[in-house]
Order: structure tokens, then C-alpha cells, then sequence
């Protein structure tokens, strides 16, 4: 073969993957567009997500003068975080607010922030939530901070000495109480000498659930500590507890509970000790 023959089947071969190229990249995934431009101080911000029992309650600065006409916020509860590739670009088709229509805002007069409560929702289960502004004409803002979320449940109970009542014992999972000698109790309660205890119901007769606790100190609220780092931690089966400090609860079922002991009433049989309680139904999750 002659080189000039030669040299124009290279040029062919190249014409010919240069065309292929050019195919492979045009069938590609299109890439995010920006946000349209919207005047910087009406990006939401300052977002903060306060957990319940299935529920979520957002918050959020609005950053939008009066002088700009809003149609609402677009708000997104997804099960994966699209902050750090999306958070200044238009969500593709796929990612849906939970609101169909823009929310309007609460009834609250004060403009400088909105809430929003979310129900039904799974506890246990992580969510990723951010907010977004909507315009007249359909065009939104880039997005908020994004904040991660467990729902799950809390509350209150009040034990009393073990065997005295039937509410000397209390069941997480369900948030309801049990006899101290059940064998779905996760806790009792019983005083020696000055100090009061708390207990693993095992320590009973060796056949009841095994609970075991870890001391937090002194607390200002139960929300305090909202994530916790127990890996040179030695738990135990009983433990001496005061009022105003917080405790860690492992139940049977590896998962958590954080409890707080609020106050304590009574004397000798009739004392009681009154806590506070936020319940982690996900295995060996402590995210409070």
C-alpha cells in the first residue's frame, strides 16, 4: 500500500472517531443548569430541623426583602444528601419537593423567618432536608444548608421503687410502662441507703432483659449531646443516678435511649424519680 493511501486511511479512521466522540458526548447526561439569577439575600438560610415522633419541624431565615414578590418555598425531605453536586442548580425531574404546591409560609407575622412541621414520616430513618425559594415565574433559589435527621420518639415517665406499683418499670419501644419484673421491661428503679439506682431488669433473677447504662454528667436539657462517641466507654448493669444529669440507656435490642433524671419525690417506698427520655428505634444508632 502506497503511503499516500495509507496516510488517508489514518485520516478516515480519524474523521471516523472524532464523529463517534462527538455522539458519545451529545446521548450523555445533560449537565445541571444554574439556577436563574435571584438577588443573593433570598437564598434561605440558617435551616435547622428539630426532631420528634415522626415528625420534623423546620426552620429557616427567609433573607427576601419585602420589596420581592415570593410564591413560597419548595421543600425537600429526600432519603440522600444533593447539597455538595446540586446545591446552586436546577434539580433534575427526579428530585420532587414534598410539596406540591410552593408553601405559602406559616401564620406566624414575623417575615424574617418561616416554620413548617413535617408528619409522618418514618423514625429511625435518616433524612436530608433542605428549602428552596420560589418565584411568580416558576424560577426557584439555589438551596439552603441541607440538615440531617432522625425522627424518633420522646417523652416523660415516672418510676416508681420496684415492686411497689406497677409503674416501676418502662418499656422504650413502646413508651409504656411495665412491671419491674417483666420480660419486656428495660428498666428499674430502687434506692439503697441515700442513693437511687438504676437497674438492669437481669439483675432481678438472671432471665430478664439485660440493659446496660453509661453515665453523661451533668446536663443542662435532654438535648444535650445530640451524637455520642462511647468508644472508651465501659457501660454497667446498675448505676447510682442525681437529679439534672443524663444518662445513656443500651437496651436488649442494641439500640439507645438518653434519659434524663428531671426530679425526685417521696421518701423511703413512696419515692419516685421522674425522667425525661428521647428513644433511638434504630439498632446501635445514637443520634439524639
Amino acid at each position: 500500500m502506497s503511503r499516500t493511501k495509507r496516510i488517508s486511511l489514518h485520516l478516515i479512521s480519524f474523521a471516523i472517531a472524532i464523529n463517534l466522540t462527538a455522539i458519545w458526548i451529545s446521548c450523555g447526561p445533560p449537565k445541571p443548569k444554574p439556577v436563574v439569577e435571584v438577588p443573593p439575600q433570598c437564598i434561605p438560610s440558617n435551616l435547622t430541623v428539630t426532631p420528634g415522633d415522626h415528625t420534623l419541624l423546620l426552620r429557616w431565615d427567609t433573607n427576601c426583602p419585602d420589596s420581592i414578590i415570593l410564591s413560597g418555598y419548595n421543600i425537600y425531605v429526600l432519603p440522600y444528601p444533593i447539597y455538595d453536586s446540586l446545591h446552586n442548580f436546577i434539580l433534575p425531574d427526579s428530585i420532587q419537593p414534598v410539596n406540591t404546591l410552593p408553601y405559602p409560609g406559616d401564620t406566624n407575622p414575623e417575615d424574617s423567618y418561616e416554620t413548617m412541621s413535617l408528619t409522618d414520616l418514618k423514625n429511625g430513618v435518616e433524612y436530608f432536608v433542605s428549602v428552596r425559594t420560589v418565584f411568580p415565574d416558576r424560577s426557584v433559589s439555589a438551596s439552603s444548608n441541607e440538615v440531617s435527621a432522625f425522627c424518633r420518639p420522646e417523652g416523660e415517665f415516672t418510676l416508681d421503687m420496684r415492686f411497689v406499683d406497677e409503674h416501676d418499670g418502662f418499656i422504650f419501644a413502646k413508651g409504656e410502662y411495665a412491671r419491674a419484673d417483666s420480660d419486656k421491661n428495660d428498666i428499674l428503679y430502687y434506692r439503697a441507703g441515700t442513693t437511687d439506682y438504676i437497674s438492669s431488669p437481669w439483675r432481678l433473677n438472671g432471665y430478664n432483659r439485660k440493659t446496660f447504662f453509661y453515665a453523661l454528667g451533668k446536663t443542662k436539657d435532654i438535648y444535650q449531646y445530640d451524637s455520642l462517641d462511647l468508644a472508651d466507654e465501659n457501660p454497667v448493669d446498675k448505676m447510682p443516678i442525681f437529679p439534672g444529669e443524663s444518662y445513656l440507656v443500651k437496651t436488649a435490642d442494641n439500640c439507645y435511649a438518653k434519659i434524663r433524671v428531671e426530679n425526685t419525690v417521696g421518701e423511703n417506698r413512696e419515692r419516685k424519680v421522674h425522667f425525661r427520655y428521647i428513644y433511638m428505634p434504630t439498632p446501635n444508632l445514637m443520634r439524639f
